[in-house]
This record gives C-alpha cells, sequence and structure tokens, in this order.
C-alpha cells in the first residue's frame, strides 16, 4: 500500500561536482512522454519502503535546518523493488541488468538517447516511475524549528536533510497530513508537469565577462552594477521601485535617487531621495554578519545607523530590504529587527529586465542577475545541467 512520503535531497554532494548526478532525470519528462525519477544517492531506497512511496518531494538544503521544496512527483510505480544497494554488502548483487532491461523494453530516453548511455552514476538509473512531476512555483519552506515564521514547520523531526538524503514520512506519522496539503494545494505547483529535454536551447550561463573574471558571486561588484542602472536608467529606476520595492510614491518613482555605497555605516546600498531613504543589504552566498547570541546583528546596527542619518538630513521615512538570491534563503526575522526588513530576490529584479536591451553592459548586468535567479545555485546545478545537454549531443552524432 502507498501510504508514505520520500523527502529526497537533490543537487547535493562532491560527486556532481564532475559528474552527472542521476538526480538530473527528475526534472525532465522522458522522450516516450513518461516520468521518472531517481532517489538521490544512490538511485535506490531501503527495502523496508519497498512498494509504499506514494510521492515524492524534491527538497534542497537552505541553510539554518530549512529545506525548499522545488518539485513533486506522484509515484505509479516502484521499479525493480527487490534489489537493494548496499555499501556494506560488496558480495551482493545488485541491479544494473534489470535496470537496463527495464530502460529498453520501455525504450527511455532523454534526447534521443537510452538513459543508461547517459552516465553510470551507480548501478541504478532510476527508481520509480511517476504520473506526474510538477516544480513548485512559489517558494514552500520546511523547519523543525517553531521559533522560525513563515515556514511550514515539521514536528518530531531533528533534521529534514541528513545524511541518507532521504526523509520517509508514513500516512501514521503526523507530519503526513502537512504535507499532504502542501502536495494537495494546486496553487503551489506549476500546472504543466515537466517539459522534455531540449537540447538545442540555448544556455549562455558561462558567457558572461563576470564569470570570466570569478566575479559573479561578489558582492561589492553587483551591489555596484545595481547602484549604477539605478542612478543612470530611469525606466530600471521606476520599474524597480514600483514592480520591486512595492512602493507607489510619486516622489520617489519619478525622482532622481541618489546612491551611497558601503561609506554610511557599511551599508550596501542607501538611497536618498523625496524625503525618503531605501537601505538595501545585498546577500549572496554570505551570511548575516556581526550575530550576537542576544539576536544582535548587523540589520540592527543598520537600523540604528539609518535612523540618526535621518534625522541629520531631515529624512522622513525609512525603509528596509534584504536583496538576495533565489538560492539563498537565510533566515533573517530571527534577529533583531529583522522584522523591519522586507525580502526582495533576483528573480523579481529578472522580471523586469528580461525582456530590455540596452547596450553591452546593461546585458552583462541582465547575466548575472539571471544566474542569481536560478532556485538552484549554479555553479552547481546548472553545470550538471550542461554536462547532460552536452553528453546527450555527444551520442547524439
Amino acid at each position: 500500500m502507498k501510504d508514505t512520503i520520500l523527502l529526497n535531497n537533490l543537487f547535493n554532494g562532491k560527486y556532481i561536482e564532475e559528474n552527472i548526478g542521476g538526480e538530473i532525470i527528475n526534472i525532465y519528462q522522458s522522450d516516450n512522454g513518461n516520468y521518472y525519477v531517481y532517489a538521490n544517492p544512490y538511485g535506490n531506497i531501503s527495502k523496508k519502503w519497498d512498494n509504499k512511496i506514494e510521492y515524492v518531494l524534491f527538497i534542497r538544503s537552505v541553510g539554518n535546518g530549512v529545506v525548499k521544496i522545488t518539485a513533486k512527483a506522484k509515484i505509479e510505480e516502484h521499479i525493480n523493488p527487490n534489489s537493494i544497494f548496499s555499501k556494506e554488502n560488496s558480495k551482493q548483487k545488485l541491479t544494473n541488468q534489470e535496470q537496463k532491461k527495464y530502460i529498453d523494453n520501455n525504450d527511455i530516453k532523454y534526447g534521443g538517447v537510452k538513459l543508461n548511455n547517459l552516465g553510470s552514476w551507480s548501478e541504478y538509473f532510476l527508481t520509480f516511475k511517476a504520473e506526474t512531476i510538477h516544480k513548485a512555483k512559489t517558494d514552500i519552506y520546511l523547519a523543525t524549528n517553531d521559533n522560525l515564521k513563515d515556514f511550514t514547520i515539521l514536528k518530531g523531526i531533528n533534521k529534514i536533510n541528513n545524511q541518507s538524503q532521504k526523509l520517509y514520512i508514513e500516512a501514521t506519522n503526523d507530519n503526513y497530513k502537512i504535507l499532504k496539503d502542501i502536495i494537495e494545494n494546486k496553487n503551489l505547483w506549476n500546472k504543466e508537469p515537466v517539459e522534455k529535454v531540449n537540447d538545442e536551447e540555448k544556455r549562455d550561463n558561462c558567457e558572461s565577462f563576470l564569470s570570466i573574471i570569478k566575479k559573479e558571486n561578489d558582492e561589492l561588484v553587483n551591489s555596484n552594477l545595481l547602484s549604477y542602472f539605478l542612478e543612470n536608467d530611469e525606466k530600471f529606476w521606476s520599474d524597480f521601485v514600483i514592480k520591486v520595492l512595492k512602493i507607489t510614491d510619486k516622489n520617489i518613482v519619478h525622482g532622481k535617487p541618489k546612491i551611497t555605497r558601503e561609506s554610511v555605516g557599511n551599508i550596501d546600498l542607501l538611497i536618498k531621495i523625496g524625503g525618503h531613504a531605501i537601505v538595501i543589504e545585498n546577500k549572496i552566498k554570505s551570511g548575516i554578519n556581526g550575530r550576537e547570541n542576544n539576536g544582535y546583528s548587523q540589520l540592527e546596527k543598520y537600523v540604528k545607523i539609518a535612523d540618526e542619518y535621518c534625522k541629520k538630513n531631515s529624512i522622513l521615512k525609512l525603509h528596509f530590504y534584504i536583496l538576495r538570491p533565489d538560492y539563498n534563503n537565510e533566515e533573517y526575522k530571527a534577529f533583531n529587527k529583522g522584522e523591519k526588513y522586507k525580502e526582495i530576490k533576483y528573480s523579481n529584479i529578472y522580471e523586469i529586465i528580461e525582456n530590455r536591451e540596452s547596450g553591452f553592459y546593461f546585458d552583462e548586468f541582465k547575466k548575472v542577475v539571471k544566474k542569481h535567479s536560478s532556485e538552484y545555485d549554479n555553479e552547481l546545478f546548472e553545470i550538471m545541467n550542461e554536462r547532460f545537454i552536452k553528453q546527450i549531443k555527444k551520442n547524439n552524432k
């Protein structure tokens, strides 16, 4: 009886730094129109759970014990459930031949290439056949700490993202209903399932100048770029204010911003305009700095500095924001004054510039914003996906 939800952590570990991880198939529909699931890390599950998995939720760790749900799969069939991979039992016959036979019988291909010709990440190439796989269309976070706000809390679990990369939630577990409600909430998921591989899709994640000089993740460089275009591109400024910051005050929207960079108490961007001051703290891969056990951090420090600045400069109102990549979701509201900050993401910026053309430098800015708009860290996911496409093209020659 299928009555268990499997939480499976994807795109994780040293192996995929140099290889194609088997979990890459979880983001694509196969050529035959079906959906197959590879359970990280070895493509198998413990025999205890044979034929019991009802759904798989794909998760990614975002730090501080919090995970983000990126997709869901409704399981139709457990493939070769009688074979178990055991690192301890080196004499045990694995299921390689059974898997290849299943792949041949069902003509499982991606981009015209048989699955077993796209890599040999383990003796297993697939774990389940799914009815569908749908990506999340909004942020869905799970945590175990009751003190974390705005997250779905799982009870009685020490760690969601454990060493095995798998967490099984049975129907008798109180958390089962919590997860089932998430799964069945249509507002959380893309209406259409994942698509087939398109090996002609343009992939330019490594073509930016900043990627060449290894500065894509440099907060100083990114803040300088953002500051430059906010000051010098009127359309970008107005779109940024209205659509990203969600500010409608006409004095701000149509005004000329004056931006200081790290000269006022090391605040990343302090924007003065129309009797207002806008504080933006830009976090890419770093966390909140200056933490102390009493909840003090740079967030509280910047609030005090900005308050003093406003008094000296006759500024009427302050606005606080944290700008972060979509893959960086540290819980900042746990710190003192954290509630004053609103979160904005690089994808919010990319939405307003994706279809704009404004010269070479703006194009370079778009590329770095696109990189940080990914739900995964591109250095891990996009590079592995690129290897997958290259392997398909190599086999099709």
